[in-house]
């Protein structure tokens, strides 16, 4: 009988943890606000990208240019 007890608290309190964490990832959901900071943030690492890579370039011509490699 106490065997039967204890699964059935264990499983009460496992049955609770899920349904807790269900509903406050249901209460997680993405916001307008957070997709523009993921575009703006995404925005500025390929600017940001670009920038360097066209400074690479820019370095690896004048080497080619000049003749000092």
């Amino acid at each position: 009988m106490m065997t039967w007890v204890i699964l059935g608290v264990l499983g009460a309190v496992v049955a609770a943890a899920v349904g807790w964490v269900a509903w406050r990832d249901r209460e997680r959901t993405a916001s307008a606000e957070d997709r523009g900071a993921g575009q703006a943030a995404l925005v500025e690492q390929q600017r940001y990208e670009a920038a360097r890579h066209a400074t690479q370039g820019h370095v690896t011509h004048r080497g080619h240019n000049s003749g000092t490699w």
